[in-house]
């Protein structure tokens, strides 16, 4: 599966791409997304054996008249303990709306695939907007036949935020990302504050892979898009912390999210300047040794007359 993220150079606030936000961020930590939603279906998968992803090709056969909709569907290939296989539809509905037909179209979804490639499917939908009236059960009845058919439903809004900050599982972070991202959708010195917090929470987890961490970074960075001038604030503000987490940098320098590209950046021209300071530094010192006089010497490096007595002082 190949899945393409915005890079750095379009880190803008009009351009967050949530549906392969969500694609790739339940890709990259499949097993702790299905930890968090279907526990009891984690225990019976074989984590040790490749999890496949099959959307790309599947779903242009089956769910045609879905393109050009906000969501990002994927359907999962796993095996269990028991040496079996089983498909898991992931739905995630990015901008909610009271969809009369929408159980309609997961019904449309199992009965196709069970009719192309006879598999069983189990089918999680997932709102990450705010609360939703669409039903998690499509039911028609006519003249003696009757049809029924239900899959989880879940809404981010939904779950308990405080339950949320709680919780060990990793992918509770990335449901408050959601959360906050949409509680703050014209307060973004509130979406700043809970942007360096969550980010803060995330690259200090302890025993956890480093591509996990990565992916969790970038979701959220991404996700938790501010304006420019903000984002370059965030990036001062936590530049402090990261240096005492030098651990950090080192082990993502070869992939960084954006906020912590900017910590590099702002070091190296931090690094630059205070290199030319030290270069002229040193000329002054050269000038005074041979003799002249700090006012010619301020005039000529375009520096005040107290700094240069102040570098005198240091001299003696």
């Amino acid at each position: 599966m190949q899945l393409v993220l915005e890079k750095p150079d379009v880190y803008k606030l009009s351009h967050v791409n949530q549906d392969n936000l969500w694609k790739k961020l339940i890709a990259d930590l499949f097993e702790d997304f299905l930890l968090f939603f279907l526990p009891e279906l984690h225990l019976e998968v074989d984590f040790s054996k490749q999890v496949e992803f099959l959307q790309q090709e599947l779903f242009k056969e089956i769910i045609e008249h879905r393109q050009g909709r906000k969501i990002a569907d994927q359907i999962a290939k796993v095996h269990l303990k028991n040496g079996k296989e089983q498909w898991i539809l992931v739905h995630t509905e990015i901008q909610a709306g009271d969809e009369v037909h929408f159980a309609k179209h997961m019904f449309e979804y199992f009965y196709r695939i069970r009719d192309r490639y006879g598999k069983k499917i189990v089918a999680i939908a997932i709102f990450t907007d705010k609360s939703t009236k669409s039903t998690n059960r499509y039911y028609e009845k006519y003249y003696g036949t009757e049809i029924t058919y239900t899959f989880n439903k879940f809404v981010v809004s939904d779950f308990d935020e405080e339950e949320l900050e709680k919780s060990p599982k990793l992918f509770s972070k990335a449901l408050l990302a959601s959360i906050y991202m949409n509680r703050t959708k014209n307060k973004f010195s509130l979406r700043s504050a809970y942007k360096r917090a969550l980010l803060r929470e995330v690259w200090l987890l302890n025993n956890i892979e480093r591509t996990e961490i990565r992916a969790l970074l970038y979701f959220i960075d991404y996700l938790m898009k501010l304006p420019k001038p903000m984002s370059e604030q965030l990036v001062k503000d936590v530049k402090a912390e990261i240096r005492e987490e030098e651990e950090i940098l080192r082990l993502y320098k070869e992939d960084l999210p954006p906020t912590l590209v900017g910590v590099l950046e702002l070091e190296r021209q931090e690094g630059f300047e205070q290199g030319i300071e030290q270069g002229i530094k040193q000329i002054i010192i050269g000038l005074i040794e041979k003799g002249a006089e700090d006012e010619w010497i301020a005039e000529v490096a375009k520096l005040p007359v107290t700094r240069i007595k102040e570098i005198r002082v240091e001299l003696k």
